[in-house]
């Protein structure tokens, strides 16, 4: 049986860490020897506590790269021949990739958990390093498009596997339509996700006469800071404190999905977005930008509506669309999301697809 090592900088409460933990959870199940290792001390307790059967260690590393990777290096050689190293995030993955160019013998396997809008310094050098990975996982069929485009001498190594639900857990409850009605949004606090057009199409909600209750839990984004204040205060200019409430990220979602009535995620990109498909298997209509792989999984009409993230009339338009729409119309968009997520986000789909890289 294959000896593999899953590599992630840190375990928050962020999508990718959640199916990292799912991705070793099972590869454990399947039978397989699976150590799961960080490098960073953000990860959440709570979290880890939640999963005490995972072979889990966070390294003791320097603050530099080089750092990083002799320690990782050293971890693989005290604890015997991996075959393979699964790496999510771009700095475990160019870690794993540098180590392969220094003659690492284990295969690589790279997971790209976001999609491109565009291409800096940092992505060309990451690119360019992926030359030495054996498969690039992008979990998004938009990031594999633009992978292929962009740096076709990666063609013959995309692998897109898309995120798994953990639809035993995310639940619907009993409880149908709340008064006011609640719009729910898990989202760090980042420019990515749209913040300060959402504030605007709230504003205009409520100068239209709207009864709605907004709430976002998400932190702050790292090293934007300055982008949390400038929405806080926002905010409060456009005098909307009573209709939406920001809270921190939390290890307990699945109340407050299940609290909601609708779910709302405005950003202007996206990967395949773990927060839309939770909401969906817990039933929930789905009101949310046109980006990315959003369409393939929020169907106009049917379990929600999509709006155009720029554009601030587009946004205001459909989310009244939504909380106007009869409570049988909305039990019936809740529904044709929990049948979605139950046979699009499979589990078993989901570790398959990686069992099949092990060759």
């Amino acid at each position: 049986m294959k000896k593999i090592l899953c590599l992630i900088d840190a375990l928050g409460t962020g999508g990718a860490e959640r199916q990292m933990i799912g991705l070793v959870r099972f590869l454990r199940m399947k039978g397989y020897k699976t150590d799961l290792v960080t490098y960073l001390h953000q990860d959440s307790h709570a979290l880890l506590q939640s999963f005490s059967d995972l072979n889990y260690c966070t390294l003791k590393t320097g603050k530099s790269r080089w750092s990083k990777i002799q320690t990782v290096k050293k971890y693989i050689k005290e604890n015997g021949k991996f075959d393979y190293i699964i790496a999510y995030k771009d700095g475990p993955a160019v870690i794993s990739c540098i180590l392969k160019l220094l003659g690492a013998s284990f295969k690589l396997i790279v997971s790209e958990r976001n999609t491109n809008l565009n291409i800096n310094n940092n992505d060309r050098l990451k690119f360019f390093l992926y030359r030495f990975a054996d498969y690039v996982v992008p979990n998004s069929f938009s990031q594999s498009i633009f992978i292929k485009d962009n740096f076709p001498y990666l063609l013959n190594k995309i692998v897109t596997i898309t995120n798994f639900t953990d639809t035993d857990y995310f639940l619907p409850s009993k409880k149908t339509r709340f008064a006011p009605i609640k719009i729910l949004t898990v989202a760090r606090v980042a420019k990515q996700k749209n913040v300060l057009n959402y504030l605007e199409a709230i504003k205009r909600i409520k100068d239209a006469g709207y009864n709605v209750k907004f709430e976002w839990y998400g932190n702050i984004q790292i090293n934007e800071d300055d982008y949390g204040k400038e929405v806080i205060n926002r905010q409060k200019e456009l005098q909307i404190e009573d209709m939406i409430s920001f809270y921190p990220a939390t290890n307990d979602i699945l109340f407050h999905y299940q609290s909601c009535d609708i779910f709302c995620l405005p950003s202007i990109y996206e990967g395949f977005p773990n927060v839309i498909c939770e909401a969906m298997s817990c039933a929930k209509p789905i009101v949310c930008s046109r980006v990315c792989d959003n369409s393939n999984i929020v169907h106009e009409g049917v379990n929600g509506l999509l709006f155009d993230p720029y554009s601030v009339d587009n946004m205001v338009e459909q989310i009244i669309k939504i909380i106007s729409i009869s409570s049988d119309e909305l039990i019936s968009y809740g529904n044709a999301s929990r049948r979605f997520a139950e046979e699009q986000f499979s589990k078993e789909s989901f570790i398959n697809k990686y069992i099949s890289l092990f060759v």
